[in-house]
C-alpha cells in the first residue's frame, strides 16, 4: 500500500509540475506576442527559471528576438556583472544586420544546468543549458549581451567561455566561444589550443555600474 501510495503522490507532482510549465509557457507566449515584455524580461524573470531547459520556451524566445540588449540572468544570480558587446562584419568589414546569436554558458560555478555541471552531457548542455539567450543585430551588426562572468568546468583546466553560434542570410554558419584575457586557466598550452581553434579572447574594458567588467568581441562571417 506504501508503495502505491508513494506512486499516486509521485504521479500528481509530475503532473501538477507539467501543468504549471504549460501555464507559464502560455503566459510567457502571450506577453511576448503582444510586445509588452521583452525577451530579456522573460528570461531574467526567477519564476520562468524552470522552463529554462525545454525546447519549447527556447524556440519562443528565438522566435521572438530582437536587436535589443539581451539580459540572460536574474537579479539575485551569483557572480560578476559583465557587459558583452558583439561586432559582427563580413570579410570586406561591412556590418552584418540581423544575424541570429544563439548563446549559452556556464553560471558562477560552471554548470550548464540548475543543479548539476551537466544538463546531458555537451549536446544537452546546447539545447537546455539554463543560461541562454538569443539576440540579434542591429543595422550597425553589433549586439550588446547582460550577464554573470561564467566560471570554468569544475575538476577541470578549460577556460571559462560563453558558446556562440550565429546564423544570418547569405553566410556560413558560424560558432565559436568567447574567452577572457584575465580568465586564470587561460595560459600556455590552453591558450594556445584555443587561438588555434579560432576561439575569441577578449580584454576586460573600463565600464559603468552595475557592471564589473566589459568585453568586446569582433566576429568576421564568410559568405
Amino acid at each position: 500500500m506504501k508503495a502505491i501510495a508513494l506512486f499516486c503522490l509521485l504521479t500528481f507532482t509530475l503532473c501538477s509540475c507539467a501543468q504549471t510549465d504549460t501555464i507559464l509557457l502560455k503566459r510567457a507566449e502571450t506577453l511576448l506576442q503582444n510586445t509588452s515584455t521583452s525577451v530579456s524580461e522573460i528570461l531574467s524573470d526567477k519564476k520562468y527559471l524552470p522552463l529554462h531547459p525545454e525546447t519549447s520556451f527556447r524556440e519562443l524566445i528565438k522566435k521572438h528576438s530582437t536587436t535589443d540588449i539581451l539580459k540572460i540572468v536574474t537579479n539575485d544570480e551569483p557572480g560578476k556583472e559583465i557587459k558583452i558587446i558583439g561586432i559582427i562584419k563580413n570579410k570586406s568589414g561591412q556590418p552584418v544586420e540581423g544575424a541570429l546569436t544563439y548563446l549559452y554558458q556556464t553560471d558562477a560555478k560552471g554548470w550548464y544546468a540548475a543543479d548539476a555541471p551537466h544538463v546531458q552531457g555537451n549536446e544537452g548542455d546546447h539545447r537546455h543549458a539554463r543560461l541562454f539567450g538569443y539576440v540579434k543585430t542591429d543595422k550597425n551588426g553589433k549586439f550588446e549581451l547582460h550577464t554573470i562572468k561564467p566560471s570554468g568546468y569544475p575538476k577541470s583546466d578549460l577556460p571559462a567561455h560563453i558558446h556562440v553560434q550565429i546564423v544570418a542570410n547569405g553566410y556560413q554558419l558560424y560558432g565559436t566561444e568567447f574567452l577572457f584575457d584575465d580568465d586564470e586557466r587561460l595560459v600556455g598550452q590552453i591558450r594556445e589550443n584555443s587561438i588555434k581553434n579560432r576561439f575569441l579572447i577578449g580584454k576586460p574594458e573600463k565600464t559603468t555600474s552595475p557592471f564589473d567588467q566589459q568585453f568586446t568581441y569582433n566576429i568576421s562571417l564568410e559568405e
